[in-house]
């Protein structure tokens, strides 16, 4: 069965290196830009692992959002990226992991297949 991603980045660099790289893993992979209509796709198009970029949710209307998405649809994991090594663990509550930067491939993919195990 194939797992389906949602990619939610505002830099479009960094969206399209991580669509590729679970792409080219084998998964089907969303993009979006925007974190609220990004949201609105979660139960429509059944995704697994929502991944975002930490700064996008670091406004409470952002964590209410996602907050929203995983009561919709509890299966569903959150993994934050950031774009720079992060002192002392998980700054979101709210996720389910967070991967901290620069950008690894091995451990972006790591992290999806772990969040999926689980």
């Amino acid at each position: 069965m194939k797992r389906t991603i949602l990619v939610v980045e505002g830099d479009t660099g960094r969206r399209k290196a991580i669509v590729d790289v679970l792409a080219g893993a084998g998964y089907d992979v969303i993009a979006g830009e925007d974190f609220g209509a990004a949201l609105q796709m979660v139960d429509r198009l059944g995704v697994d692992v929502m991944i975002s970029d930490q700064r996008s949710t670091a406004t409470p209307h952002n964590r209410t959002l996602a907050r929203l998405a995983q009561r919709n649809r509890a299966s569903l994991k959150l993994l934050y990226v950031s774009r720079t090594p992060l002192p002392g663990g998980r700054p979101v509550p709210e996720t389910d992991d967070i991967l901290p930067g620069p950008l690894d491939r091995t451990q972006l993919l790591d992290k999806v297949r772990s969040l999926l195990a689980a």
